[in-house]
């Protein structure tokens, strides 16, 4: 259909307008060309990523276009390569000394009388998105009842251990998500993680331990030590912006990747005690919930 005169009209204007600014400022008018074309051809790519980011779920940030902008702007500060165990061997004087000292921060709590297992298989797809650190492959049939399975097992360890342990919402997740607290945990690369006076770092408060997400994964705190075994032996990896003091989250936090039957649940579960023995420190008696 042919354009009226009054839309040509204003083409031709619009034409002559930039012809004109080409012909005085052509080295501004070349940067602004290239500036559109870039960010034409980025749009594609732009909002691919943004239906990603709804596909993984809410958690953390707003579940909307402006929380999809905030995990981008923390993009330069993420973790290269979250799967690399090397990381939590040699820590630097400043990391261990916000860990309890080096006693405390590369000890093992796992159980050490059974070795922990190889996980079987490849990882499983995690989004680079620094939140919500999400896993989109790998994931066992019927992931709603085991995070039922999962969230009964935090309540059983809190009830067990009331007054060191209970179940409150996540502070990290949002949306009212159930998270196991440790009541009286040492303040270790936490709630203080950037703090300069050292006898802070000791202080007892509640500090989150860990949460399941939708499709049974989790995020748990450990120590250097196990968090070495754990990524090595293939059940989780760094989140993304862990020991980043901007987020303030420490190094040691990790995604756990979904149990995907009954075996791996028994791993999950050691691994959830390992984070509480090294949360509330050696002092304090843990009663165990038979795994």
């Amino acid at each position: 259909m042919p354009f009226s005169t009054a839309v040509a009209d204003a083409l031709d204007g619009v034409f002559w307008r930039l012809a004109g600014f080409a012909h005085t400022r052509p080295a501004l008018f070349t940067a602004a060309s290239v500036s559109v074309v870039s960010a034409l051809a980025l749009l594609p790519s732009a909002v691919r990523s943004y239906h990603g980011y709804l596909a993984i779920g809410p958690g953390g940030l707003p579940y909307n276009v402006w929380g999809w902008l905030y995990q981008g702007i923390a993009q330069p500060f993420a973790v290269r390569n979250p799967r690399d165990p090397s990381v939590f061997e040699k820590p630097s004087p400043e990391v261990l000394a916000r860990y309890g000292g080096s006693t405390h921060a590369l000890k093992s709590y796992l159980d050490n009388d059974t070795p922990l297992p190889e996980r079987q298989g490849p990882r499983p797809t995690v989004p680079g998105y620094t939140a919500p650190q999400r896993q989109t492959t790998e994931i066992g049939s019927d992931p709603t009842a085991m995070r039922a399975q999962q969230e009964a097992f935090l309540k059983d360890v809190a009830a067990a251990n009331s007054g060191v342990l209970e179940i409150r919402p996540s502070q990290l997740e949002g949306n009212a998500t159930p998270a196991l607290w440790a009541t009286r945990a040492l303040q270790l690369g936490a709630a203080y993680w950037d703090a300069a006076d050292a006898e802070a770092l000791q202080r007892r408060g509640p500090v989150e331990v860990c949460h399941a997400h939708a499709e049974a994964s989790a995020h748990m705190q450990f120590s250097l030590g196990d968090a070495a075994v754990v990524v090595r032996s293939g059940w989780g990896e760094q989140h993304l912006l862990a020991g980043s003091p901007v987020a303030r989250v420490p190094p040691t936090y990790l995604i756990v990747y979904s149990p995907r039957d009954a075996a791996e649940l028994k791993v999950w579960k050691r691994l959830v005690m390992a984070a509480v023995h090294f949360a509330v420190g050696e002092d304090v008696n843990i009663h165990i919930v038979k795994v």
